[in-house]
């Protein structure tokens, strides 16, 4: 049993330790509003430029770094609270294609419940996936590699919990979306086009099958019936040997 002189030490050390803490958040705070007002200047700097290219490149040569470290202090930190700042870099890093610490910051977002700046009417889930799947799109026209973003996301809102659940809850029409590209990705031509024709592997045809018919089921209006009539035909192709 602690003594009145343990408990009364205790009591002073605890008092501050609160005080400590308030000091902190008063600082974090004062700290953040002339960040903030910062960021207001810098988004009407931004609003100068006449070409994406140049907004781009404005973002990731200059604003990204100004202020990458303060985020970084506040992702280190004990104290969650509201934070513009943080919340308008997730954004600016999938306008400059940094995905791997966009995706993992959004997540934190996520999991923070934090929501996206105010003219954006997509939650962070959304966005994400949104932006992921559109990165994911122009890298397979080229013929480049979608990974490891692109499974990073896909095990976020695809993969269940033994619930049934997905870490992150993403509408239908995004998610049916997701699934398609998914599916015709399995289906690449030499032109990195999906044409089932093209594929010689009765598995991967019922991988792609399979996505696509959950694509369906997700959003009955994704557009997905004519490819998952071409792999039926393909796969009867292969099995029967004929029209190879």
């Amino acid at each position: 049993m602690a003594s009145p002189l343990a408990k009364a030490r205790q009591k002073i050390i605890d008092k501050h330790h609160h005080q400590q803490q308030r000091s902190s958040v008063a600082a974090h705070s004062n700290s953040l509003h002339l960040q903030l007002a910062e960021l207001e200047t810098d988004l009407k700097i931004l609003s100068h430029f006449n070409r994406t290219d140049e907004k781009v490149n404005y973002k990731h040569e200059v604003l990204f770094p100004k202020y990458r470290e303060s985020i970084e202090e506040y992702l280190a930190g004990d104290e969650q609270f509201d934070n513009p700042l943080f919340t308008q870099m997730v954004i600016w890093l999938f306008d400059i294609e940094e995905l791997d610490t966009g995706i993992k910051w959004c997540d934190i977002a996520i999991e923070r419940g934090l929501d996206t700046p105010e003219r954006f009417k997509r939650d962070f889930a959304t966005f994400c996936t949104d932006e992921v799947r559109a990165w994911a799109e122009r890298m397979a026209d080229k013929g480049q590699s979608i990974e490891p973003y692109f499974s990073q996301v896909s095990a976020n809102i695809v993969e269940k919990d033994e619930s049934g659940k997905s870490k992150w809850s993403v509408n239908e029409k995004p998610t049916a979306k997701w699934l398609k590209f998914a599916g015709l990705y399995l289906l690449r031509d030499g032109k990195a086009k999906p044409h089932a024709a093209s594929v010689g592997s009765v598995d991967v045809l019922q991988k792609s099958r399979a996505l696509l018919e959950e694509a369906q089921e997700e959003y009955s209006a994704i557009g997905v019936g004519t490819y998952i009539d071409k792999i039926d035909q393909r796969i009867r192709a292969l099995e029967t040997g004929d029209n190879l």
